[in-house]
């Protein structure tokens, strides 16, 4: 049978306490995410580069020893075509890498003030219109699109838009006149949920990112191996060179 918890419930207070605590662990993954590319994300962005180098010229060799099995001649528009292809989904995570690093050299430190008026703010608002605790506003012609509004502007400490959706927010619940009563259908299978949820935020990435940051010689050992990484694909990039050199390559792209 549904289940329907009323809002002084001590479950339903408990699946509101767990459901802003996954909230905020997914924020403080996302800082943590922003930090590691502050420190890693050159790095990251060019041992990527070098793997997906590599790749492509795996797969231009593979390409042209294909070609000779069959007895074809290599018709390099042909390569062109399949090389791009296969290595699109490639390109655009490299484009993602390099755009998130960027953002993450440009992002701002918050004061303690403003980051407590983000979580105060947020706070507010999640126990007002958060479709889990709120679900009958789900129809409503703006609040689901506040919420996806303040979301972002929560994960991002953009403070002054959080104020601004704040007053929307309350004019628009002015006008709703909503009743005060709130319902949840079968609160313990979602507090049980939230539950595994928040575990799982903790014990994986990019929350665990918080662990190396606070261990300087773990940053140190990480900066090397990384590098380490860049030094080995650079090496494997000048090998497939020369395989790819033993190839006719002006005669067969001629």
């Amino acid at each position: 049978m549904t289940e329907l918890i009323k809002v002084k419930n001590a479950s339903y207070i408990l699946y509101e306490e767990l459901l802003l605590k996954k909230e905020n662990l997914k924020k403080e993954g996302h800082q943590y995410y922003i930090q590691y590319l502050q420190v890693f994300g050159s790095l990251m962005t060019e041992s990527f580069r070098l793997r997906i180098e590599c790749i492509r010229k795996k797969k231009m060799i593979a390409f042209c020893r294909k070609c000779l099995n069959h007895g074809m001649a290599i018709n390099s528009a042909e390569m062109d075509r399949y090389i791009a292809a296969e290595m699109s989904s490639y390109e655009d995570q490299l484009k993602q890498i390099i755009s998130d690093t960027k953002a993450a050299s440009e992002a701002r430190m918050l004061s303690n003030e403003n980051i407590r008026k983000i979580k105060e703010i947020y706070y507010r608002l999640a126990r007002r219109i958060h479709p889990d605790m709120r679900p009958e506003f789900a129809d409503d012609r703006r609040l689901p699109d506040y919420w996806k509004r303040i979301v972002i502007a929560y994960q991002n400490n953009m403070l002054s838009e959080l104020q601004d959706l704040e007053v929307l927010v309350n004019s628009c619940l002015n006008e709703t006149d909503g009743s005060d009563e709130l319902y949840i259908e079968d609160i313990d299978d979602k507090i049980e949920k939230l539950e595994k949820e928040t575990e799982q935020i903790i014990s994986s990435k990019p929350y665990t990112y918080k662990f190396l940051l606070e261990d300087e010689n773990q940053t140190e050992q990480k900066r090397k191996d990384m590098q380490k990484e860049i030094d080995e694909y650079e090496q494997y990039s000048q090998d497939l060179d020369d395989v790819l050199n033993a190839f006719p390559i002006k005669e067969m792209f001629a």
